[in-house]
C-alpha cells in the first residue's frame, strides 16, 4: 500500500475568541389553509441572512434550506404528546410526524455579506440555524393572516386540529 509522507516546515496556528459572532436575518412566509381540514400548506418562504462573509455561499444556502424544512416541522407537524402516565404517545416515524420534501416550499434565500464581523479575521458568523431560528413565527403569521386572525396562532405545532379549532371560534 502507498503510503503519504510529509517533509518540510510545518506552520500551526491557533485562533481563540471570548466573544460569539451573531448573525442577522428575517424569515417571511406565505400559507394557504384548507378551512375543511385545518391543513396548512407553506407555499412560499424567504430568509434574508447577514452572514458576515460566506465562504461558500451554496453551502450556506444549503444549510439555511435545511433549517427551514427543520422549522416546518416544528411549526406544523413535530408534536411530542404524552399519555396520562407520562408516557410518549409517539413511539415510531409511523405516529411522528416529519416534513418529507413534499412539504418543502420553494425557500428564496437571499445573502447580505455586507456586515463583516469584526470579530475574527475572516468576518465569519454562524449561518447554521439560520433557516431554523424563526421559521415557527413567520409560519404562525401566515396562519394568521391566512385565517384574517393576527396573533390567533399561540403554541406550535400549528396541527389541523389546532387550526380547525382557531377558524371555529
Amino acid at each position: 500500500a502507498t503510503q503519504l509522507a510529509a517533509t518540510g516546515e510545518v506552520a500551526e496556528v491557533t485562533f481563540n475568541t471570548e466573544h460569539m459572532t451573531y448573525p442577522y436575518g428575517a424569515h417571511a412566509a406565505v400559507a394557504r389553509v384548507d378551512p375543511g381540514t385545518g391543513g396548512v400548506t407553506v407555499e412560499r418562504f424567504i430568509v434574508a441572512y447577514d452572514v458576515g462573509r460566506a465562504v461558500n455561499p451554496m453551502l450556506v444556502e444549503g444549510q439555511i434550506i435545511g433549517g427551514v424544512a427543520q422549522g416546518i416541522g416544528g411549526a406544523l407537524l413535530e408534536l411530542f404528546a404524552y399519555d396520562s402516565d407520562g408516557q410518549p404517545l409517539a413511539t415510531s416515524f409511523m405516529d411522528y410526524l416529519m416534513p418529507t420534501v413534499a412539504e418543502q416550499p420553494p425557500v428564496e434565500v437571499l445573502l447580505s455579506e455586507d456586515a463583516p464581523s469584526p470579530l475574527n479575521p475572516l468576518g465569519l458568523k454562524g449561518a447554521g440555524e439560520g433557516g431554523t431560528t424563526a421559521c415557527g413565527a413567520a409560519i404562525a403569521a401566515a396562519i394568521d393572516d391566512a385565517i384574517g386572525r393576527p396573533g390567533a396562532v399561540t403554541s406550535l405545532p400549528a396541527t389541523p386540529e389546532l387550526v380547525r379549532s382557531l377558524l371555529r371560534t
